[in-house]
């Protein structure tokens, strides 16, 4: 199936569409001309098709060449066409109107007898330079349009080739973040086997879910059962000192959502929430679909604000997770935090989006 960048490339193919405007331009303006002499009882038929031919062969074998040219040359500083293309147009609607007639009658014995036929040969210059003229304005903004597309579409692709770049360094520094955290978990529970064996399987069951992820998005309850797992261990290593609960409904847990969401959000409740809160610290992760199109996503624990630079905090977790959010809806989501002397809140709202049935 071909991409949107394929189809617009496909459609600005310019040999393809010169050659499709050339054949119906000049057969259309050769029907036009022999309409109009029929119906004034011209008998000039024959030199019309001619003068189609012999325009159709000059203009796609000879100055469609040179114009490539002088475009190539001179499209930094159009200005300078001017003057070439004004010479152009008067040397080939010159050598058409009386080349072509020249020739015609070495070809065949026309015979002009009658005043409108006189007059359609007096007027030839005129007409076959207007003709040449309209040719070379269709001819330059054609392909002023398609170079103009094709640059907008280059620098679309490069930015989203940035931006996919970035989300994948914004990424991968979060998956090792976790997984140093999740080990020094187990080293701390290194004289109990019981509890690394179920801090193991929690954390593989995380890495797994993990893996599994690519740079899209993924049903946001996909992550919150993988972060269950995540609490599991923090419980086993805190004991009574951590209290937790994730409360999330239905239609929620099936919004389409960026990959590591609430991971950032819950590492640092969990990392600053130890320092600053009395024990036990307390977390509440609440998601929900509101009736206003909007995804709200709340980690709430108890303890206070840190400033980055402040108590350990180099704040790169929320910088980063806001990073990726502006990366991926611009300025239709939001992460706000709301701090008070005893809790400290983080909200995220998402515009909701498709979600897996």
């Amino acid at each position: 199936m071909l991409t949107t960048s394929q189809r617009l490339g496909d459609f600005t193919d310019k040999k393809r569409l010169f050659w499709l405007l050339q054949s119906l331009g000049w057969c259309a303006m050769m029907l036009v001309a022999l309409g109009i002499l029929r119906s004034k009882g011209g008998g000039l038929a024959p030199l019309v098709v001619f003068r189609a031919v012999s325009g159709f062969l000059l203009t796609a074998f000879l100055l469609r060449p040179i114009l490539s040219r002088l475009w190539k040359r001179y499209s930094a500083t159009p200005l300078w066409l001017v003057p070439s293309l004004i010479g152009l147009v008067i040397l080939f609607g010159s050598a058409d109107a009386y080349g072509s007639l020249w020739i015609f009658s070495i070809i065949s014995k026309p015979q002009f007898r009658d005043e409108n036929s006189q007059m359609f040969v007096n007027s030839s210059l005129t007409l076959r330079c207007g003709i040449y003229a309209f040719w070379v304005s269709l001819y330059i903004s054609i392909n002023h349009f398609i170079d103009t597309a094709r640059e907008r579409l280059r620098l679309a692709q490069l930015e989203a080739e940035t931006r996919e770049s970035e989300l994948r360094l914004l990424r991968a520094q979060v998956n090792p973040h976790f997984l140093f955290n999740a080990l020094n978990t187990i080293l701390a529970e290194a004289e109990q086997p019981q509890r690394i064996t179920e801090i193991t399987h929690a954390l593989a069951d995380y890495l797994r879910f993990s893996l599994r992820q690519g740079s899209g998005l993924h049903p946001l309850g996909e992550e919150l059962d993988a972060l269950e797992n995540y609490l599991r261990v923090e419980k086993i290593r805190f004991e009574e000192r951590l209290e937790y609960t994730l409360v999330a409904d239905e239609a929620a847990r099936s919004q389409l959502v960026p990959g590591a969401l609430v991971q950032p959000l819950l590492e640092n409740a969990i990392k600053y929430g130890q320092c600053t809160s009395p024990q036990p610290l307390r977390l509440a992760i609440r998601v929900d679909s509101r009736a206003d199109g909007r995804l709200a996503l709340v980690v709430e624990n108890s303890g206070h604000w840190v400033e980055p630079g402040g108590g350990g905090s180099t704040g790169i977790g929320l910088a980063n997770l806001r990073r990726r959010l502006e990366l991926l809806y611009g300025d239709r989501a939001t992460l706000a935090i709301e701090t008070a002397p005893d809790r400290v809140c983080v909200r995220v709202e998402l515009p909701i989006g498709p979600t897996i049935s």
